[in-house]
């Protein structure tokens, strides 16, 4: 999360793909845009109660370079 203070609810414009990841682009309560996309910070594909969290993104650029460095 870059920066982002998420208050209240997100509200969700559209959902797409991206690297087999689901992404939304949303907006909060003061009407401000996020890229929104849910991620489990460590590695643990064996482990069946993974805490998975909502990550929030003011620009898809950030969003593309944080997932490079998750996913590489």
């Amino acid at each position: 999360m870059k920066g982002v203070t998420i208050f209240g609810n997100f509200t969700v414009l559209e959902t797409f793909m991206f690297n087999d990841l689901q992404i939304d682009k949303g907006f909060d309560e003061r009407l401000d845009i996020f890229y929104r996309v849910n991620l489990c910070p460590e590695n643990s594909a064996d482990d069946v109660n993974a805490l998975f969290i909502d990550f929030y993104y003011r620009s898809i650029a950030d969003l593309k370079r944080d997932l490079k460095d998750y996913i590489g």
